[in-house]
């Protein structure tokens, strides 16, 4: 099947737009939008009578080109929206509280502690531990911290 010159125009149109639109329904960063933007490009050309081989060669150059700046950007931008270390929930790992109800053995049952103002529903893989008792936050489960007896320094 040989296409003229005539139709790749169109169906650079079509490729572009396709792409264009699928990077809405794409979960993620840019992904599809640098082809869409270089098959506008090879449109442009075909339409001022480019050589269907210097299409593809813009296309697939230049799309790759595009591809690596906006993956570039798209990390740092992630990266820059990464929680510093000692945020979220991480920054209970190592905390010290208090036991404000008993905490039975094994993680079918729950008591409550309290930490920097903060109460926790916390479980025990390291035994029972006494209402009263100084605890330690070893782990956070889902919604529940993992507690264990903290050990006195001396």
């Amino acid at each position: 099947m040989d296409v003229s010159p005539e139709t790749w125009r169109w169906i650079w149109l079509v490729i572009a737009g396709v792409l264009i639109a699928g990077e809405m329904f794409v979960a993620g960063s840019f992904i599809l939008i640098p082809f869409g933007i270089s098959a506008a490009v090879a449109m442009v050309m075909a339409f001022f009578g480019a050589p269907l081989i210097l299409d593809w060669v813009v296309f697939v150059g230049l799309g790759a080109v595009l591809f690596s700046v906006f993956w570039k950007k798209s990390r740092k931008s992630m990266a820059a929206m990464e929680s510093p270390p000692g945020a979220g929930h991480d920054r209970l790992i190592g905390a010290l509280g208090q036991a404000l109800e008993d905490i039975p053995d094994g993680p079918s049952s729950s008591g409550l502690v309290k930490t920097g103002g903060e109460e926790w529903r916390a479980i025990s893989d390291s035994g029972p531990i006494l209402s009263g008792s100084v605890i330690e936050i070893i782990e956070v489960r889902g919604t529940r911290v993992v507690v264990q007896m903290a050990s006195v320094k001396d």
